[in-house]
């Protein structure tokens, strides 16, 4: 099982070089993607040769950490299967994670301290016409096989390929960082004779495909075997077997119980019955609740992260050694990005942990909701589990490094799940910040049911968003890029609320058990010993 494990992950690096970069390993640091024919036969051929290579190897007698292991690339196989044999990448138009940004993304972990390196980008970039050519390609054949992206995401992707054009090669992301470097001007070089012509076919064939093809419904429903897709997707997602219609029905229970919450501290503040929507407004647009520019954003949020990592030896014995910082997001993808993000670090690479906060239009930035943000995506949410899954080194590395993808839902609802921790553990210091925390777990929630709405119920775009507006305390900016973000993620969004409430669940059933002697940093330190892992694996680690 361990070799196996071990000859798949080699066998994801090799096909995703850039990857391999990210995580540290420079084997591969000259090479791009294969997104073509050549390349998609490549991944299904290996897949079904671990899948093949899995069958062989009986389940009785394996260990806890075996079986975890069989079912995750099990899972692994059958997503990665299921993508190739639908053509997810036909739909492959992304405002956050399309050729767009890709290069953008790259300078800031590909190596620049050594010549080698330099000229290992360098030919990545050399590379780039010839990945457009297969990206391209594959939005030709969604075109012929009925699988096509939605206008809006391409709308936003058009917008961002204007601002990159309108940049001047020496001054984009992608050259400006190694102005002091002595390949310079054969970066710039570069940059302008093979990727700004990627970027100009690509932004010409959006522009007719916008008017010509793109769909104007914003749910995966109307593609080819689009319902069997979303259905795949709310279980990979999920990791569990909930249909559409009972993860919509989960969403809305849920919202009504927040709403009680939130409703109650309203009263407290004197609001009396003031409905949901109209006290989060007024939070909104109150400018004592709102910062005066980026930088104060930065130092909050900071600010926040050290008051967290202070408590955490209340409930955790095991901490992550890999530290934490905080960044803005880069103003090449800030305008259409959420809030906020986690970014992965790696102690091979020497790269910390990055939580990512959006500083655009502060003003439009309420500070209430960033405690619940900064615990989200930092400490004790994502940074705490994914540190200590990669110093997990008794485990597989594709589990310790990557499980995100796999077992999202625990990553998510872990995450979630903090948000209502920090309230246990006194991280929110008055009641509007509990409130920020509350509308929070009410997005989350409105996930479930929008997301559902969109891509199983036949909602519209607009519906989404009212929605959203009615029962969530976001600002407009927020709310639209949300919106926009499950239309080009389906079933992404499923994750959070679900794993979270397992999560709870688990902790429950053991309080329950062990009654007086539930050790809460035993509880925590046992479920994060094992790196994410799926849900319908979760209760196994404590039985």
């Amino acid at each position: 099982m361990r070799q196996l494990a071990e000859d798949y992950w080699e066998g994801v690096l090799r096909r995703n070089p850039i990857l391999a970069t990210f995580y540290g390993d420079y084997r591969y640091n000259s090479q791009l993607p294969d997104l073509g024919p050549r390349g998609r036969a490549d991944e299904e051929a290996a897949l079904r040769e671990v899948q093949q290579r899995l069958a062989q190897i009986e389940s009785a007698g394996l260990t806890t950490e075996d079986r975890i292991t069989r079912e995750m690339l099990q899972i692994a196989i059958t997503a990665g299967r299921d993508a190739l044999r639908l053509r997810l990448d036909e739909m492959g138009v992304d405002q956050m994670d399309g050729p767009q940004v890709w290069l953008q993304e790259l300078i800031n972990w590909h190596p620049t301290d050594t010549p080698e390196h330099v000229q290992d980008l360098i030919a990545r970039y050399a590379a780039f016409d010839g990945l457009m050519n297969d990206y391209l390609d594959a939005l030709r054949d969604g075109i012929r096989d009925g699988r096509t992206a939605p206008g809006i995401a391409v709308e936003r992707v058009v917008a961002q390929l204007n601002a990159l054009l309108n940049t001047p090669p020496e001054a984009s992301s992608m050259a400006a960082p190694l102005r002091e470097n002595a390949a310079f001007d054969t970066v710039v070089k570069t940059t302008r004779q093979s990727v700004y012509p990627a970027y100009t076919r690509m932004r010409e064939f959006l522009e007719d495909y916008l008017t010509a093809h793109a769909r104007r419904e914003p749910g995966v429903w109307s593609v080819k075997d689009g319902a069997e897709i979303y259905a795949l997707l709310a279980r990979q997602h999920t990791t569990t077997d909930l249909s559409p219609d009972e993860l919509h029905q989960i969403g809305l229970d849920d919202l009504h119980q927040i709403h009680a919450e939130m409703r109650g501290i309203i009263r407290a503040r004197g609001g009396g019955e003031t409905p949901v929507r109209a006290f989060s407004e007024q939070l909104v647009h109150d400018p004592s609740n709102l910062p005066s520019s980026r930088d104060e954003l930065v130092q909050i949020s900071e600010r926040l992260l050290a008051a967290a990592q202070a408590t955490l030896p209340r409930a955790f014995g095991q901490l992550p050694k890999l530290p934490i910082i905080v960044k803005a997001v880069e103003e090449f993808r800030e305008r259409d990005a959420p809030a906020a993000f986690y970014f992965q670090g790696s102690a091979e690479a020497g790269r910390p942990g990055t939580f990512y906060v959006n500083t655009f239009e502060p003003s439009m930035r309420p500070k209430h909701t960033l405690p619940a943000l900064a615990f989200h995506e930092g400490v004790p949410g994502h940074h705490l589990q994914v540190g200590l899954a990669q110093e997990a080194t008794d485990l597989p590395a594709f589990r310790r490094l990557s499980a995100g993808w796999l077992a999202n839902a625990f990553v998510e609802g872990w995450a979630l799940y903090t948000e209502r921790l920090a309230d246990e553990l006194g991280l929110y210091t008055d009641e509007l910040a509990r409130y920020g925390m509350l509308g929070y777990q009410a997005w989350r929630a409105c996930r479930l049911v929008v997301d559902t709405g969109l891509h199983h119920l036949r909602w519209s775009r607009q519906q989404a968003i009212d929605f959203f507006f009615d029962n969530v305390g976001l600002t407009d900016r927020e709310t639209i890029n949300e919106v926009d973000r499950y239309i080009v993620w389906p079933g992404q969004a499923l994750a959070y609320k679900v794993g979270q409430r397992e999560i709870e669940a688990v902790r429950a059933a053991q309080q329950q058990r062990l009654g007086d002697s539930f050790d809460l940093r035993a509880f925590h330190d046992e479920l994060l010993r094992h790196a994410a892992v799926p849900l319908s694996t979760l209760r196994v680690i404590f039985t």
